[in-house]
């Protein structure tokens, strides 16, 4: 849920802080910045503290931050706090991969690892249910306060359920020896390379068109405020079913279909959407929109847990966490340029010059990935 607050919240924080289109990417991207960092951090930690250590370290993190948003007096203010908050965010990724692989059984940590897009779908809804609730009683004035302490809610109720995990503790013993490894293995570095390419492809679809899409549907002017968010919360909602799919396609179409298809329909939704935007057609934007959610969340599905399957105990939280960080450095770019490349060259175009990701991701998946679907050796 955290990673996708401001992004949600973008048009309120926009006039509350009267934020230029600079500063509306700054607030955006200020979170996967921190998420990045975290991703690093929080690998080393969970390898060399412990899962749980981990756990802990990053629940306390993002309640300090988030205390700290809702008292924000200024936009720089409010940016570091969401910096910061992004930390935890970003470790948490190999934290959680991490149980996930070695709580379960070959066929189960797939489908248990590709379910992350759905965990985020439901996310999303539940911010934009509670903004559409606020505004429908008039409080659009306090709406990022309140989403914002609603955050901080799941946060406290692991917290109380934190004795319940296991504490696995291994020794980390740096990258330069992890890559090693990595590329004496064929199949394992090639699983590697499509990790970091992959995740770099969709990171930069998520962080641009995915998180911009209520900012989108209220600049088209198709509907008021209130109808923008009810479209917006029904276009998000197909992340449910899709979310749902893929993970149950797994066997029969493995890691590396599930990701091609992904990426396939990606690049025919974005360049749809940026044609019919260009040509002033955007009631067929908004079902284009909808083609787009089912194939962001297909290709990236398999991204972490690929990588997260080809690691060892041992390595397993740094892998995890270098390959989050090397898909959230650009994702964070993307999101600081996305507002100022639409207030240049146009909405539509901008749209359009997304779907270069979704291209090299086609390739990548289709010609580099190694299909390791119930893949059970370790290093």
């Amino acid at each position: 849920m955290n990673v996708f607050t401001v992004p949600m919240l973008g048009i309120f924080l926009i006039r509350y802080f009267n934020a230029d289109a600079a500063w509306t990417g700054i607030l955006t991207g200020a979170t996967l910045g921190g998420a990045a960092i975290g991703s690093i951090l929080g690998g080393i930690i969970n390898d060399s503290l412990g899962r749980r250590k981990s756990f802990l370290i990053n629940n306390i993190i993002f309640i300090i931050a988030a205390i700290a948003s809702l008292f924000s007096r200024n936009v720089l203010m409010f940016t570091v706090s969401r910096f910061i908050a992004g930390f935890p965010v970003g470790s948490d990724i190999p934290n959680v991969y991490s149980y996930i692989m070695e709580s379960s059984s070959p066929g189960k940590r797939e489908y248990f690892g590709t379910m992350n897009t759905e965990m985020a779908t439901l996310a999303i809804l539940s911010i934009n249910s509670i903004i559409l609730l606020m505004l429908l009683i008039h409080l659009s004035k306090i709406i990022w306060r309140l989403v914002i302490f609603s955050s901080v809610i799941p946060n406290i109720i692991l917290l109380i359920n934190y004795n319940r995990l296991d504490n696995i503790s291994v020794n980390n013993h740096g990258y330069i020896n992890f890559i090693k490894k990595l590329r004496e293995n064929n199949l394992k570095w090639h699983a590697t390379l499509y990790s970091w390419i992959c995740g770099i492809c969709s990171s930069v679809e998520v962080s641009t068109f995915a998180f911009f899409i209520p900012y989108i549907v209220t600049r088209l002017h198709i509907y008021n405020i209130i109808g923008s968010r009810i479209i917006t919360l029904l276009i998000y909602a197909f992340g449910v079913p899709a979310g749902i799919i893929g993970p149950l396609m797994l066997p029969r179409l493995g890691l590396k279909r599930l990701g091609s298809y992904g990426f396939i329909i990606a690049f025919i939704s974005l360049i749809g959407s940026g044609l019919s935007i260009y040509l002033g057609r955007y009631y067929i934007t908004l079902i284009f929109m909808v083609i787009f959610i089912f194939g962001n969340h297909w290709n990236n599905q398999p991204l972490l847990t690929a990588q997260a399957l080809v690691s060892s105990r041992e390595y397993r939280g740094t892998a995890i966490g270098l390959s989050n960080f090397i898909g959230n450095v650009p994702s964070f770019l993307a999101v600081l340029a996305f507002p100022t490349i639409v207030s240049i060259i146009g909405l539509g175009i901008a749209t359009m010059l997304i779907s270069i990701a979704s291209l090299t991701g086609i390739i990548v998946s289709s010609k580099v990935f190694i299909e390791i679907y119930r893949y059970t050796e370790s290093f």
